[in-house]
């Protein structure tokens, strides 16, 4: 039986298979606890021992003591965190799609993400508070959590695809509205994930996020045999019955984590990370892209070329956007006046700003590119590339004030700033978000599609680890110990890098569209 049968008999809502909304449901609650906790983490990684946080009224006080680590090491780890959850989920689509189906790769990501947040709960119990062996239990539940988002994230994106013909035109609509899950997942996070975590305690939040994820699950296991039917298993019904290995694997393998922390085996990793291995690395990449680029046909060639380059604007785009949850959210914490009145606002509900303007903002722009393909005006995509880049400098533009205000005048920057930050940076994100996976779609070779997919997924690792490791030398340029052509004093001299790097990289694009244009051989008109 066809799996694409039963969601064609069913009644529809909006237009849409049923099973559609419960796939929304559940990513919107697997996005509730991934940026709920993801939020919360260079927080608390970077709160000192003591715990001390600085009352509206200029006081001190000792309360829920983080774990004292410099803003280099919190931000690095991010980085590692945020960069491997787009990592591993290239593997587990093979694991998916030639093993165990994406039904059964979801429910094994999906539980392994809430065992993992119920870790990082646990660290904080009793006397693991501050102790080293707490430590090592909350990254093994980091582990567990990208081990599962391996698994779940490229699963259920699969599933909404699997519930409608291969050449059905509702699909890019119904890509559009679980694109509006994740959002409102993202949006809604931190008002409980994180007031729970700043307010409360840190691993209370960690702990709520684990709700999120368990309500998912209910939601999907209810849903499942009422609206999804065939869509989801496997081709081999009996080798997908070995989906708990999986599952063991990745608790396995987060315990084998944990312990290589808390003895320093893992240390190995960092020492690695040295300039020149990481230039040794990307000059092996690009001598993989140049043969891959040569090996192709002739009329492959240009559009080939096109998605790497393509792919090396998107992480820069990315590197910068999302100091959001590194040194952004650190800045916002402690140099930005977040009073309303007699409130302040939680440092984490700054995270939700991005995902509510995408909400607000993602009908008009689907509107407007549907305008303006109407009338033959559509920007071609170096052309938005270029725009979206350059809205990114622009964000830290503002950025850059607001550091300037904590340099030279000794003040706390306006909450506006940040908040017009988001913003222009949202508006960016329209522009190259959605419409760089429909570039690939469009012209790469028919049979190195899902290849070249999973390349352009691996930009957003490079970007995510990349943005950690770039958000980990604020310190040193606050400093003067590393040294730019521009001084002008705090946290403005390091935001005022992505001013330049985004708004030049975006410049050379616009100026370079006519040239770079002709590369996709027409198949992105």
């Amino acid at each position: 039986m066809s799996e694409h049968v039963i969601a064609e008999k069913q009644p529809t809502f909006l237009g849409h298979p049923p099973g559609l909304f419960l796939l929304f449901l559940v990513e919107m609650w697997e996005r509730f606890s991934y940026y709920g906790m993801r939020g919360l983490l260079v927080l608390y990684l970077t709160t000192p021992l003591t715990g001390m946080v600085a009352l509206p009224d200029g006081k001190l006080a000792g309360f829920n003591p983080g774990r004292g680590w410099s803003d280099s090491d919190g931000a690095t780890l991010y980085g590692w965190y945020t960069g491997l959850a787009y990592l591993l989920p290239l593997f587990g689509g093979i694991i998916a799609d030639k093993m165990i189906g994406t039904h059964r790769s979801m429910l094994v990501g999906g539980v392994l993400i809430a065992v993992g947040h119920i870790v990082l709960g646990v660290s904080g119990l009793g006397g693991m508070e501050n102790s080293s062996l707490g430590l090592s239990v909350f990254m093994g539940g980091l582990a567990m959590i990208v081990i599962g988002t391996g698994h779940f994230k490229p699963s259920v994106s699969v599933m909404v695809g699997q519930l409608y013909p291969e050449h059905d035109p509702r699909r890019d609509g119904a890509f559009s509205i679980f694109y509006m899950g994740i959002n409102v997942g993202a949006f809604i996070c931190a008002f409980t994930c994180g007031t729970l975590g700043e307010r409360v305690g840190w691993h209370w939040g960690f702990g709520s996020a684990a709700a999120g994820m368990i309500a998912g699950l209910l939601c999907y296991l209810w849903g499942r045999p009422r609206y999804l039917g065939h869509v989801g298993l496997a081709r081999d019904e009996a080798l997908a019955a070995r989906a708990p290995i999986f599952l063991l694997i990745g608790v396995g393998a987060s315990l084998v984590f944990a312990l290589g922390y808390h003895f320093g085996v893992t240390a190995i990793f960092n020492s690695l990370m040295t300039p020149a291995v990481t230039t040794i690395g990307a000059l092996i990449v690009l001598g993989l892209a140049v043969w891959f680029v040569v090996s192709q046909p002739r009329e492959e060639r240009g559009p080939v070329t096109s998605i790497f380059l393509f792919m090396l604007f998107n992480a820069v785009f990315w590197i910068a956007f999302e100091q959001a949850g590194s040194s952004v959210n650190l800045f916002t914490d402690r140099y930005t006046d977040r009073t309303v009145g007699d409130f302040v606002v939680p440092t984490t509900w700054f995270q939700s700003v991005n995902a509510g303007f995408v909400i607000i903002l993602s009908p008009l722009f689907g509107w407007l590119w549907t305008q303006l393909g109407r009338r033959g005006w559509s920007p071609s995509q170096p052309a938005k590339i270029g725009i979206a880049l350059l809205l990114v400098g622009f964000g830290y533009l503002l950025m850059t004030m607001a550091g300037l205000v904590t340099a030279t005048e000794g003040a706390k920057a306006s909450m506006w700033l940040v908040l017009g930050m988001y913003f222009v940076h949202t508006v960016g994100e329209l522009f190259i978000s959605p419409t760089g996976l429909s570039y690939v779609t469009k012209v790469a070779p028919a049979k190195f599609m899902s290849l070249l997919m999973g390349i352009w997924f691996i930009s957003s690792f490079i970007a995510n680890l990349g943005g950690g490791i770039v958000a980990s030398k604020v310190e040193a340029i606050e400093k003067g110990e590393i040294t730019l052509p521009w001084h002008f004093g705090g946290q403005a001299d390091f935001f005022f890098v992505f001013v330049v790097s985004s708004v030049g990289i975006g410049v050379l694009v616009l100026i370079a569209t006519p040239f770079l244009k002709p590369l996709s051989a027409g198949r992105d008109d």
